[in-house]
């Protein structure tokens, strides 16, 4: 009776270990998309492409956030080389609560017209970088189930899965390997997932204090399965700015930035 005690209550305290595990990684996630980021914020941003076979190409843009209560809206204007100008993305970013897809729509100069970008679409590449367009959305905390794995120092790395076991059908990812430093409540590392397989990871390679929050001014995903990676560097990042609510609309992409 004594060993069949033993069992049990050990099965009872793995499954509580587990279970707290869970919460405390969803926390941690949690912290993570509601972090402090002022009201709004404006960078100026460059996206670096390295091709598997050495070739680099680069894009510029402005990009603009502003949050409105439990919901954010982005808009990315790109502005040079000639051949994308012109280019832009409106995003919202709706409260979770709500159970509804963001919103991405896009729109392309040479066609004049604005695109709905489908959910089942987000995985795509983002226009020909290493991102995808659910990669540069706000996060969905309900796309996974989270679980710490270790914890060293203010560093947690946190494991994301879907709940199937399948690809999730926002991002095509099936799990996550992720490191957060839960002193900032920023994502240093993002180990990327596919059917099992490794497929690209995210990374910090600067982080600093601007205006009093702390702001990833160099990031870079690789691609482990085409070769190549992508840098998205910041600049010229500023926060509070006031920005007006008409800025984040389709009449924006249209018509271009006054």
């Amino acid at each position: 009776m004594n060993i069949i005690r033993y069992v049990v209550l050990s099965t009872v305290f793995a499954f509580s270990q587990i279970s707290l595990a869970t919460q405390d990684g969803l926390k941690i996630m949690q912290d993570v998309k509601y972090r402090d980021q002022g009201l709004d914020r404006f960078s100026d941003v460059e996206l670096v492409q390295t091709m598997s076979d050495g070739f680099v190409r680069s894009r510029s843009l402005k990009m603009y956030e502003k949050e409105f209560g439990d919901e954010r809206k982005g808009l990315l204007y790109f502005t040079a080389p000639s051949n994308t100008a012109g280019t832009g993305l409106l995003m919202y970013s709706y409260a979770e609560k709500e159970n509804k897809d963001d919103d991405q729509w896009l729109y392309l100069p040479a066609l004049r017209k604005v695109k709905r970008i489908a959910t089942n679409s987000k995985e795509g590449p983002f226009l020909g970088t290493d991102f995808s367009f659910a990669d540069i959305e706000r996060m969905r905390l309900s796309d996974y189930q989270y679980q710490i794995k270790k914890t060293e120092g203010s560093v947690s790395v946190i494991e994301a899965k879907t709940e199937s076991g399948l690809e999730n059908p926002r991002t095509g990812y099936s799990k996550r390997i992720v490191h957060i430093d839960t002193e900032k409540n920023i994502i240093l590392k993002d180990e990327i997932y596919r059917q099992g397989r490794l497929i690209k990871v995210f990374e910090v390679v600067e982080l600093k204090k601007v205006d009093g929050f702390w702001t990833v001014l160099e990031a870079k995903m690789d691609n482990l399965v085409d070769g190549g990676n992508t840098r998205l560097i910041r600049k010229n990042t500023q926060y509070n700015q006031e920005l007006k609510d008409g800025l984040f609309n389709q009449r924006t992409l249209r018509k271009g930035l006054d």
